[in-house]
């Protein structure tokens, strides 16, 4: 083999590393980066309910082949009136444990306020052979509307 061909196929090699599959699945979104560095499933296994006067969602996290370091962040979001932005609710929680083959379960609670509420997650981390910071878009949850008296019979 001839140098140039050595480097052309370890460029190659590198950018394939560094392509990104996303597909989203009924059952949430896969985030691939080839099976050596990392290969995460993660779904709403719960959306936004009351429950003892708190706003609980839930989010579920598995990984064939997981990252070296793990980052899932879970944000929920909040907005009182049809047109109004959405708002984050209090704090985001951070998932940065090693994600296992089976789902493993993410609890993100607010207080309970009567309006619209969505999860947002997003996952980020090092990757396993190459150690680079990788970060994935944001994905949402669909809306869910809550009323003054679901938060207070919760």
């Amino acid at each position: 083999m001839n140098l140039n061909w050595k480097a052309g196929a370890a460029v190659a090699a590198a950018v394939l590393l560094l392509v990104l599959i996303v597909r989203p699945t009924s059952s949430g979104h896969h985030f691939k980066v080839t099976a050596t560095e990392y290969d995460c499933n993660v779904k709403i296994s719960d959306d936004p309910r009351p429950l003892n006067k708190e706003v609980l969602s839930t989010v579920s996290i598995k990984c064939a082949t997981p990252p070296k370091q793990t980052n899932l962040v879970l944000q929920l979001q909040y907005h009182k009136a049809g047109n109004a932005p959405w708002a984050n609710a209090g704090d985001a929680r951070a998932y940065t444990g090693m994600p296992t083959p089976n789902y493993q379960d993410i609890n993100i609670t607010q207080p309970c306020a009567a309006g619209s509420w969505r999860i947002e997650y997003s996952l980020g981390g090092v990757a396993s052979v190459l150690g680079t910071n990788f970060q994935q878009p944001p994905q949402f949850g669909g809306s869910k509307d809550i009323s003054d008296s679901q938060c207070v019979n919760s």
